[in-house]
């Protein structure tokens, strides 16, 4: 396979800079609000707030790609505001109400952008055999890994307002890259279909009424809650065992590399397993992700439990993109990957820290990983029966494992 080519170069800088921006601003967003004096209270505020503005503009963003037919113009788009946005935190000083709103707008146009790569990077497979959508997305990890290991000395060196400094700038790298892939085009097949069944906003009833898709992020949603909580509260558990910050940075590094050989081989694995195997494997190992910190009792052993990152969220992401996208209609395919994320990642996010927070401090952080663990198990369980019912009642969308070629013409379909 012809790895190094212009479209794959494209997606590759798309991704490492997109999460090298994500993790610059939202990742260290918290610290700074600490450095200017405001309680936990606001801290907490300011992150629900964004995770509900990444709700609304995933889905949002990815309507619009569908209904206008384009993703690279969208992207470049809210990469412009979210750049040209962050200038304004130069001159907030430590308003809280405008750095609340300012960061709030920025997370609604540029969190909705990390789906619409993914479906891009998918579905430009129809045109161009070449892309890897696992290779690509593991150099956005390793980028994020990357800066989580770095920006942390710069800003304790030369002060947060690097912090700007740098989002804005992986913002710029991000738009250049997105110029080299094509804009995603229909094959003449699909573009008859869609002449003949325009996007509406009535055309997202489908969406519900498909028993699959719909019973798949109600699953996925609830997992994501309890592993989220388990990311949230990992610096207080990292405390509890003794561990630094210097040991936390280490944890999220090795956390964000691990996904990178999973991510990697998922080409491979996805040709010769089912993506809902894969999916139920990857639930199993969020079984471990979540609940074995538990039994950490020193920093070196809870640093490397992060390392079962890989064998979770690594599996997950790649067979969860490839499955959404066959099992819905063809043209609400950015429709439902945007929606899919923001309602699992969004909506768990939100959710994880408040609950997480009540649990911690009602039980101690020992029992969020506990119940956590034991969310994640009957979760898993359900996606395995809701598979056998679909199976015998005939609604199930199968398909053996996929053999991505371009010469494959039920992928395509698929895809």
């Amino acid at each position: 396979m012809k790895i190094i080519n212009r479209d794959n170069f494209g997606f590759a800088g798309m991704q490492s800079f997109y999460w090298a921006g994500f993790c610059i601003l939202f990742a260290y967003l918290t610290p700074y609000m600490y450095s200017l004096g405001y309680s936990n209270t606001q801290v907490g505020i300011c992150t629900a707030t964004i995770s509900v503005a990444s709700i609304i503009g995933q889905p949002i963003c990815g309507y619009i790609c569908d209904r206008n037919k384009t993703i690279k113009n969208v992207l470049i788009f809210c990469l412009s505001i979210s750049a040209a946005l962050t200038v304004l935190f130069f001159f907030i000083g430590k308003s809280y109400w405008m750095l609340l709103i300012l960061s709030t707008v920025i997370a609604f146009v540029f969190q909705a952008l990390y789906p619409i790569i993914d479906s891009w990077t998918v579905n430009a497979r129809i045109n161009n055999p070449h892309i890897n959508y696992g290779v690509t997305r593991g150099i956005g990890s390793i980028g994020y890994a990357a800066t989580a290991a770095v920006v942390g000395i710069i800003f304790d060196r030369h002060g947060y307002e690097w912090m700007f400094y740098l989002f804005i700038l992986s913002a710029i790298i991000t738009l250049l890259c997105a110029l080299f892939p094509r804009d995603f085009k229909m094959s003449n097949k699909i573009e008859e279909q869609e002449q003949k069944e325009q996007l509406r906003l009535k055309d997202l009833k489908e969406l519900f009424l498909n028993k699959e898709y719909f019973g798949f992020l109600l699953i996925i949603t609830i997992i994501y809650i309890a592993y989220k909580a388990n990311s949230t509260f990992l610096p207080a558990l990292m405390t509890k065992v003794g561990g630094t910050n210097a040991d936390l940075g280490l944890a999220w590094s090795i956390l964000g590399l691990s996904e990178v050989p999973f991510i990697l081989v998922s080409g491979f694995l996805l040709k010769k397993y089912k993506d809902t195997t894969i999916i139920f494997v990857a639930m199993v190992f969020f079984i471990l992700r979540v609940g074995l910190p538990v039994f950490a009792t020193n920093p070196t052993q809870l640093i490397w439990m992060t390392a079962l990152q890989g064998l979770s969220y690594g599996l997950f992401l790649p067979a969860s993109v490839y499955y959404i996208s066959r099992i819905v209609p063809k043209h609400l395919s950015n429709t439902a990957q945007t929606f899919a994320v923001a309602l699992y990642s969004g909506l768990g996010i939100a959710i994880a820290g408040v609950v997480g927070g009540l649990i911690a401090d009602a039980l101690g952080i020992y029992s969020v990983y506990k119940l956590g663990a034991v969310v994640v198990i009957i979760m898993t369980i359900c996606y395995k029966i809701m598979l056998i019912v679909l199976k015998n009642k005939g609604e199930l969308h199968e398909i053996q494992a996929m053999n991505i070629t371009i010469n494959d013409e039920d992928l395509k379909e698929k895809l």
